[in-house]
């Protein structure tokens, strides 16, 4: 039976490798962080459109704080794992992990943190001198940080959970990559990419608010710029503690149902 400690040998070489790895395909990463700019756009067209007034209680400042932090929790929660697995389960090489005293599942953890380990100097200096160039107060977020990086690690688990089990729907489907368009899309709109989920009509606000995607993107970055507090705060920690139980529930059952009816090279 494996320890503690080696537990934790394990999982520093796992991520020490990812991180080798990343290094090495350094043009990929580069890809990865200019395709995630998107936001800095949005962040341009709001704040133009604030310039004179206040639109929902945002002022232009308040935008780019917003949209800031968008690119930052998202860059810091970029998931791809949808499609490992799907490589993973539907050419069989899947087998060669199961065969592994570590459960395939962290693995795929392992790859992620350490490819955010190597993005996350970069992100967050982008995030710092965007904030500078607008005179946001950095010392205000640097007090709010505890509470964030707790949302921060919440939304990971969510937004990794949502695509891990998305891609373990390969067991069933011939190519589970057919639902990442639609995933994305949801996560895009409903999620506060576009636009800050407070601007939403008031008829839908608080149901969006529920669902993963605001909790796994627009909660965290209300909590960085201090949108959230008191009450709010610990419901917005509670509607993100649900979907972490939840996800992890479902994404145990369905590997368990998947490994079942799972053939493939050695298996």
């Amino acid at each position: 039976m494996l320890t503690l400690v080696s537990w934790s040998g394990i999982a520093k070489r796992l991520i020490r490798t990812s991180v080798l790895v990343t290094l090495v395909y350094r043009a990929q990463l580069f890809v990865w962080l200019i395709s995630g700019v998107a936001p800095l756009f949005m962040m341009m067209i709001w704040w133009e459109l604030s310039r004179e007034k206040v639109i929902g209680g945002y002022s232009a400042n308040d935008f780019v704080a917003y949209f800031l932090g968008i690119y930052l929790v998202r860059q810091l929660t970029a998931v791809w794992v949808i499609f490992v697995l799907n490589d993973e389960i539907r050419q069989g090489t899947l087998s060669s992990r199961l065969l592994k005293p570590v459960a395939p599942f962290w693995f795929h953890v392992a790859e992620h943190l350490g490819q955010m380990l190597v993005r996350a100097p970069i992100v967050v200096t982008v995030f710092c001198v965007g904030a500078a160039m607008f005179a946001i107060d950095l010392t205000a977020i640097a007090w709010r940080m505890p509470f964030f990086l707790i949302s921060l690690i919440l939304a990971w688990i969510i937004i990794f959970h949502i695509y891990y089990c998305v891609g373990l729907l390969a067991f069933w489907m011939a190519n589970s990559l057919a639902l990442d368009a639609m995933v994305w899309s949801m996560y895009t709109v409903l999620g506060g990419m576009l636009i800050p989920v407070d601007l939403f009509p008031e008829t839908s606000r608080y149901l969006v608010a529920m669902l993963p995607f605001s909790a796994s993107l627009d909660f965290p970055v209300k909590v960085l710029i201090g949108k959230v507090v008191g009450v709010d705060l610990l419901y917005g920690f509670a509607v993100q503690l649900f979907w972490v139980v939840m996800l992890v529930a479902f994404r145990r059952g369905l590997w368990r149902r998947g490994l079942k009816q799972y053939s493939g090279a050695g298996i």
